[in-house]
C-alpha cells in the first residue's frame, strides 16, 4: 500500500489525543508514529491495513501499530467510533506496568509497544465486554471536552489501561498475517535489525521473509524498515527538542542523507520544512479525493472548529 506521512500535531505535550470520527473527512492511506486506538460504538466499517481487510463493527476495539499503512475504506450510515492516538511512551509504560516491568527509556517504551503486537498475534479487533466498552467511552468522552491539557495525560494513560486488560485478556487464535506483523513489532522493537538476522530469529529465509513482506503490509522490508526508524525518530523529536541530525542517528539511520531523503519521499517535503509549519499541508481529504491522493498533489483544507484545544485544529485523522 502506497501511504504517507500523516503525524498527529499536538498543541500541549500531553501524549496523545482522542476525538469522535467524522464521516465527512477521510484520510488517505498513511502511517504515523503514534499507536492508535479504534473503540468502535455502533455501525460496520472496512479498515484496511497494509494487504489485509477488516471488518470492524460496534463492541469492538482496533489496535494499529506505529508504521503500518492503513485506511479506512467504507463505513455504514450509522457508523461512530472515537479515536485514539497515542505516544508509545504512553502505551509502553501501561504495558510495562500490567505486565509488572518497570523502567521507561525510549527504546523501552517501543518494546512495550512492540509487545502489545505480539500478543495481538495478527489480530486487528478484539472484542470488548459492554461495560468496558461504556468505561472507555465516558473516559474519551472526558478527554475530548476536557477544557485545558490539565489531567488529559492521566486520562489517557487510563483508558490506554482499560484497553491493554481486554487486549491481555483475549485468547483468539493467531492470524495468519502473524509472521509478518510479528517481524514488524521487532523492527519497531530494533530498527537497526537486517533482513538476515531478522529471518534468522524468525525461523525463516530472507526470500519468504521478503515476499511476506510485500503480500501482507504492500511494502518491502527495506520500506518497512525506513518506516520504523523514522518512528522512532518522531518519539525522539516529540519527546524533546533535538537536533534532526543526532535524532536520525539515534534512530537507526546510516546519515543525516539517508535520512533526509527517506523523510522527503513519505512526507513529499524536507525534514526542515517540515517542521517549520510544513507539516500542516499533511492534513484532512475529502473522501471524494481519496482516488487522487496517491499521485495528485495534496490539497489543503479550510481549517474548521472541530477540535478541542488539545489537538492542533488542522491535525485530525
Amino acid at each position: 500500500m502506497h501511504a504517507i506521512l500523516q503525524e498527529l500535531v499536538y498543541d500541549a505535550p500531553v501524549g496523545g489525543a482522542v476525538w469522535p470520527f467524522d464521516r465527512d473527512y477521510i484520510r488517505p492511506p498513511h502511517f504515523h508514529g503514534q499507536v492508535e486506538l479504534l473503540l468502535i460504538r455502533s455501525g460496520v466499517a472496512t479498515l484496511q491495513v497494509g494487504a489485509r481487510t477488516e471488518q470492524l463493527r460496534a463492541g469492538q476495539l482496533c489496535w494499529i501499530l506505529p508504521c503500518l499503512p492503513h485506511v479506512m475504506s467504507g463505513f455504514s450510515a450509522d457508523f461512530d467510533m472515537w479515536v485514539v492516538e497515542l505516544e508509545a511512551p504512553i502505551v509502553g509504560a501501561c504495558w510495562r506496568s500490567l505486565t509488572g516491568r518497570s523502567g521507561l527509556t525510549n527504546a523501552e517504551a517501543f518494546e512495550g509497544v512492540a509487545s502489545l503486537g505480539e500478543r495481538l498475534a495478527g489480530r486487528l479487533a478484539t472484542e470488548v465486554d459492554p461495560s468496558e466498552a461504556r468505561q472507555m467511552s465516558a473516559l474519551a468522552l472526558r478527554i475530548w471536552s476536557a477544557p485545558s491539557a490539565a489531567g488529559v495525560r492521566g486520562m489517557l494513560r487510563a483508558l490506554c489501561e482499560v484497553a491493554l486488560r481486554v487486549t491481555l485478556a483475549d485468547a483468539s487464535p493467531a492470524c495468519a498475517s502473524s509472521l509478518t506483523e510479528l517481524a514488524s513489532c521487532l523492527l519497531l522493537a530494533s530498527p537497526l535489525l537486517d533482513r538476515p538476522t531478522l529471518a534468522a530469529d524468525l525461523g525463516v529465509s530472507e526470500g519468504f521473509l521478503s515476499r511476506s513482506f510485500g503480500r501482507d503490509l504492500g511494502v518491502s522490508f527495506v520500506e518497512h524498515r525506513a518506516r520504523a526508524r523514522l518512528g522512532h525518530f518522531l518519539a525522539l523529536v516529540q519527546a524533546s527538542p533535538c537536533n534532526l541530525l543526532d535524532a536520525a542517528l539515534a534512530a537507526g539511520f546510516g546519515s543525516y542523507s539517508q535520512f533526509h531523503r527517506v523523510f522527503s519521499r513519505v512526507s513529499g517535503m524536507r525534514p526542515r520544512d517540515y517542521f517549520t509549519g510544513g507539516r500542516h499541508q499533511l492534513q484532512l481529504f475529502v473522501a471524494r479525493d481519496l482516488d487522487r491522493a496517491e499521485t495528485g498533489p495534496l490539497r489543503r483544507l479550510p481549517d474548521r472548529q472541530r477540535h478541542r484545544p488539545l489537538l492542533d485544529q488542522r491535525s485530525p485523522s
